[in-house]
């Protein structure tokens, strides 16, 4: 399989060296360009797409990452290639100032058996196996949910394992090695507005079919957005988003949890954990945001984001809410959970963006979330302080962080600044492909940590205005 270098060329030596090898520190790394030039050239799958507009194969988005717990230098992006064309992982053995892309045999396109492929997630196992999962298919209305291994980092890659039962409509999986036990990793997926769960207790080599966990028994709402996370004593955690749309009423939205200490062979009833109030389109549910300029959509329904403290077992969760602002705008809420998320704190306003500029300048929205070695929070997200009279929408990702003690903790929005400017200059989001919903950048973005650092993989388009993965490393 063809292979592509990013920044330059990178002698192998033996890749136990190559992980070995120490970062270089600094504040805020350089940011660095991955999906292109395309790893997999101008092949086309042939996969046929809604008519919601053009997306040239040069397309990336839906960027994912992953650090080796084993050896923190191995970091491994993965984004969408196309409009559900390939899964293209991004490699750096170095911490991160070289990479590799690598596209993953999902596809015709990359040395795989099927048309299309979306929805990518990454999770490294304990012993540094990495697991892959994504849509694969040959057409919208039939799909399933594959799942591929690396043994050596993101390197290699097997052929993908379908997983037994799982196509129907399936849709945005996640994935979760169990951190204390190589054998088992969790699957979870939406399918028709319920909760799809599978498993591997073999490492990978088998997997179970798939199976309901949080079924849709309520009319007129659904489950997505699923995650689970894993507590310090291997208790499984699932949490989801629940929408629930009644004729007469507003709808309503909440974070729910479901709990397994059986590995997930047995999971608890469902828990209310917190009310989203996110601001919402005509009663359809969608997360508004909009060009201060033009009045078109410029984002498609967030994803929440979720993180776990592997050392004190905190859960964390932010998403879009527009509760503090008297729902004029989105901003990013924050809530956690100290007790495996039986309770939740009341949500928090966490996004930096100024209240002294212009209402339709404050929105922040796509946020994601992760917990470094030390317990610092970090949430990044976009926003368009920056915009001013000119023609375009300039736009910006930034990352805050959070430094939790007893004294300081993280439900204080006092506590919540340090805030970095992940982008190195505005981009217009104006440019961005548009489809069905507005500017679509994707649903969601990478955040995971080495250490202590932030490594944030998001897009914005680039010089030629073509969407593209972009990664940063910080050192808080």
């Amino acid at each position: 399989m063809q292979r592509h270098w990013i920044l330059y060329p990178l002698a192998f030596a033996s890749l136990t060296g190559l992980l070995a090898r120490p970062a270089v520190s600094q504040e805020v790394r350089p940011l660095v360009e991955l999906s292109r030039p395309n790893a997999v050239g101008n092949c086309d799958t042939g996969l046929k797409m809604p008519s919601s507009g053009p997306w040239p194969t040069d397309e990336a988005g839906e960027p994912v990452v992953a650090v080796n717990p084993i050896h923190p230098n191995n970091i491994v992006a993965a984004w969408m290639q196309g409009h559900s064309q390939d899964i293209v992982a991004a490699v750096t053995l170095d911490g991160g100032q070289t990479w590799e892309r690598i596209p993953i045999p999902l596809t015709t396109c990359s040395g795989g058996p099927f048309l299309g492929t979306g929805d990518p997630w990454l999770s490294f196992a304990p012993n540094g196996d990495l697991y892959a999962v994504a849509v694969i298919g040959n057409s919208l209305s039939k799909r399933g949910i594959g799942v591929s291994k690396s043994g050596d980092g993101g390197l290699h890659w097997s052929a993908a394992l379908l997983i037994p039962e799982s196509v129907i409509v399936a849709d945005h999986p996640s994935l979760t090695a169990d951190p204390k036990d190589a054998r088992f990793v969790y699957a979870i997926w939406n399918n028709l507005g319920i909760a799809v769960f599978s498993r591997t207790t073999d490492g990978g080599l088998t997997w179970k079919p798939a199976r309901t966990i949080v079924q849709n028994k309520v009319p007129q709402s659904y489950i997505q957005f699923s995650q689970i996370l894993v507590l310090p004593n291997g208790t499984l955690v699932d949490i989801y988003e629940f929408k629930k749309y009644p004729k007469t009423d507003k709808p309503v939205v909440n974070l729910q949890v479901r709990r397994s200490t059986n590995h997930g062979r047995t999971w608890s009833a469902p828990r209310n954990a917190v009310t989203m109030t996110p601001l919402l389109r005509a009663g359809i549910g969608f997360t508004l945001v909009v060009d201060p300029k033009t009045g078109q959509f410029v984002s498609d329904p967030t994803n929440p984001s979720f993180a776990v403290d592997r050392h004190n077992g905190s859960l964390y969760a932010v998403w879009e809410d527009g509760r503090f602002s008297d729902f004029q705008y989105p901003d990013t809420a924050f809530a956690m959970s100290a007790d495996g998320g039986l309770t939740w704190s009341v949500p928090i306003r966490v996004n930096r963006t100024p209240l002294d500029i212009v209402q339709a300048n404050r929105q922040a929205f796509l946020p994601s979330i992760a917990v470094a070695e030390d317990g610092t929070i970090g949430v990044s997200y976009y926003d368009f302080r920056f915009n001013d009279p000119n023609p375009g929408l300039p736009t910006d990702h930034w990352l805050v962080l959070c430094h939790p003690s007893s004294a300081r903790p993280a439900t204080s929005p006092a506590n919540w600044g340090s805030e970095v400017r992940l982008t190195d200059s505005s981009f217009n989001m104006e440019v961005v492909v548009p489809t069905m919903v507005g500017k679509f950048i994707g649903d969601y973005f990478g955040l995971a940590t080495a250490g202590d650092d932030f490594v944030s993989v998001f897009t914005q388009p680039d010089h030629d205005n073509v969407n593209t993965i972009f990664v940063r490393r910080i050192k808080p």
